[in-house]
């Protein structure tokens, strides 16, 4: 099958971490080392966000959404405890998180791309361009105060700083890329001999390998960063599918260990034996190709689908002509291969397939720009109504928008 993505639109990569060179940051930061970008320019990361979107943002949510936190020095106040203020069922959580924040406490907005168009196309953009799903989580601090005491994350990460500074401490990594399953021990002593330590100023960036111990401090003034969490496709994930692949086909994986294997030597060899045929049958099933194509289906359903507009493309999908202008979704990722008879689009965790005979205007289609085009522009030998009929149905589905 080929395999197309969209192009990246917005902030990629290399604006995050420019005037660092994209190929030196693959080869010599990504998943190695921390990457401290101190760039001077203030107001970098405003288009994404800004003290007054946070202002906004915290003045319109309900302090019962889970996607709000509240932490000081590693301590994190339910939020719960936020609603129950005399009884009144939540009313005054708003004024009781302020109430925190103004004794020094960090307020923390989590997945804030869910609901805030700039980073959503940030988290698109970003994620069609890495291969990876991207979460921005918000993180206020009042000054001279910490949120958390050192800690690694099991993602890795690149902190924006978006609002006045924040002193950080790096301690190394105790445990070389840790899977979800392997979160940091709280029970553990809190470092107190920093290997780096550095102001991150507004505009500035700092990536940090999943595993890197951290911790942060704001300066004099409000500190206001949005960490983006990167969560690619990981080798663990791809062989354990793999594996579970391999039981729902082959019977000899669902079958149990031999009875009393635990004591009965006899059982046990028997059990080494069998366990050597099942790594061959792996062995033979798990080829690299079909790894990979496994992992590029996996790689789409990373992002939750991006359909705003799509109730009104539905009520004006009939009403699309041959010179009406319509545009791919921005930074949508597809796969689009010819399978016999049919042409396969994959997007949104679905299929749409489509006879062969369209591949070419639907390749047109996938690979326009965010210029957009109209059904009448479509290069192909696709006759008038069937381009316009493409059109449609592609609108219908979500890939294409009105423009």
């Amino acid at each position: 099958m080929d395999r197309t993505s969209a192009g990246p639109d917005g902030f990629t990569l290399a604006r995050l971490i420019d005037p660092v060179d994209e190929e030196t940051f693959r080869q010599e930061y990504w998943a190695r080392q921390p990457l401290l970008v101190g760039r001077g320019a203030p107001g970098y990361f405003a288009e994404l966000l800004t003290l007054a979107d946070v202002d906004r943002v915290l003045s319109l949510s309900n302090v019962r959404d889970g996607d709000l936190r509240v932490v000081r020095d590693g301590k994190e106040t339910p939020v719960n405890q936020l609603n129950s203020r005399r009884g009144e069922g939540g009313a005054h959580g708003l004024e009781v998180l302020y109430q925190h924040y103004r004794d020094g406490s960090t307020v923390v907005v989590n997945a804030l791309e869910r609901r805030f168009a700039p980073l959503r196309r940030l988290a698109y953009a970003l994620g069609t361009e890495i291969t990876a799903r991207i979460q921005a989580n918000i993180y206020v601090t009042p000054a001279g105060n910490r949120g958390f005491k050192p800690h690694y994350d099991t993602h890795d990460v690149f902190i924006c700083q978006v609002h006045g500074s924040k002193r950080w401490q790096l301690f190394g990594a105790p445990l070389d890329l840790p899977l979800a399953s392997q979160p940091h021990n709280k029970s553990l002593p809190e470092p107190t001999e920093p290997l780096q330590e550095f102001d991150l100023c507004d505009g500035d960036v700092l990536y940090l390998p999943r595993g890197t111990v951290h911790a942060g401090t704001s300066n004099d003034r409000t500190s206001v960063h949005m960490t983006l969490g990167v969560h690619p496709v990981l080798w663990h994930d791809v062989f354990e599918e793999a594996v579970r692949g391999a039981a729902h086909a082959d019977v000899r994986f669902r079958h149990g260990l031999p009875l009393g294997f635990g004591w009965d030597e006899a059982a046990q060899r028997t059990a080494q034996e069998t366990a050597a045929q099942l790594v061959a049958a792996l062995a033979e099933r798990l080829r690299p190709p079909e790894l990979v194509e496994a992992s590029l289906a996996r790689s789409l359903a990373l992002s939750p689908p991006d359909l705003l507009g799509h109730l009104a493309d539905l009520e004006h999908q009939a009403e699309v002509e041959a010179d009406t202008k319509v545009r791919r979704r921005t930074g949508l990722p597809f796969r689009l291969g010819v399978d016999g008879r049919l042409v396969n689009l994959d997007f949104h965790g679905k299929t749409v397939q489509l006879p062969a005979h369209v591949e070419p205007e639907v390749r047109y289609v996938a690979q326009s720009g965010g210029a957009g085009f109209t059904a009448a522009g479509i290069r192909g030998e696709l006759d008038g109504p069937g381009r316009l009929l493409l059109v449609r149905t592609l609108v219908r589905e979500g890939f294409l928008t009105l423009a």
